[in-house]
């Protein structure tokens, strides 16, 4: 294994076990067995290491919905994501607390715009005859800020317990204002249907 992969392994292991703000980078250094200047010249900032690590993640997880998922409806592979993403964080403490700090500090819809998430977002916004063709990559851009704020600030509150929702109600809520976000028209028994599928 090279040094920057043994950096970036051994980062992703502890911003897992100890939590991002609680791993500097002298401890990532002391772990890899590789000194500190090292770290900073493979990754300027922890920021980089946080943020290859959920393009990693989502990328990974986005192959496993292209794999098994039957069907190049856009819009059900979105949804689908979500699900997933929604389900590990559910199941997996130290991951929901990891997503917990990527949001407070803002790294999450970084990751989508470097990402596949945001191609689907642009055919799903391209696909809508109610945007005009020259406003759409505003539209896309403005509707993708607009669903991630909401979305940070819903899942921070959960997490921190200062509203009381499920896994399953925030990913609901979270799809609905995704929705809004981007003007995608669904009816109620359409949206049921795509979960259900998902």
């Amino acid at each position: 294994m090279n040094t920057r992969d043994k950096i970036y392994n051994t980062a992703k292991r502890l911003y897992l076990e100890n939590g991002y703000a609680n791993t500097p980078n002298t401890m990532i250094a002391k772990e890899a067995g590789v000194n500190l200047g090292l770290v900073t010249y493979y990754f300027k900032t922890k920021d980089i290491i946080a943020s290859d690590m959920l393009n990693n993640n989502y990328e990974t997880l986005y192959a496993h919905v292209l794999k098994y998922l039957s069907t190049s409806d856009e819009l059900l592979q979105i949804i689908t994501f979500y699900k997933l993403h929604y389900k590990l964080t559910d199941i997996d403490t130290n991951y929901d607390h990891f997503i917990y700090e990527m949001n407070k500090f803002d790294l999450l819809e970084k990751a989508t715009r470097e990402g596949n998430l945001y191609t689907l977002f642009r055919i799903l916004v391209g696909q809508n005859d109610q945007i005009n063709s020259e406003e759409k990559d505003r539209f896309c851009d403005c509707g993708v800020t607009a669903s991630f704020g909401v979305i940070r600030a819903l899942s921070i509150k959960q997490y921190e317990k200062e509203i009381s929702l499920s896994k399953e109600e925030l990913f609901d809520l979270c799809i609905n204002q995704m929705f809004y976000s981007m003007k995608i028209d669904y009816n109620t028994l359409l949206l049921k249907s795509l979960i259900s599928s998902a």
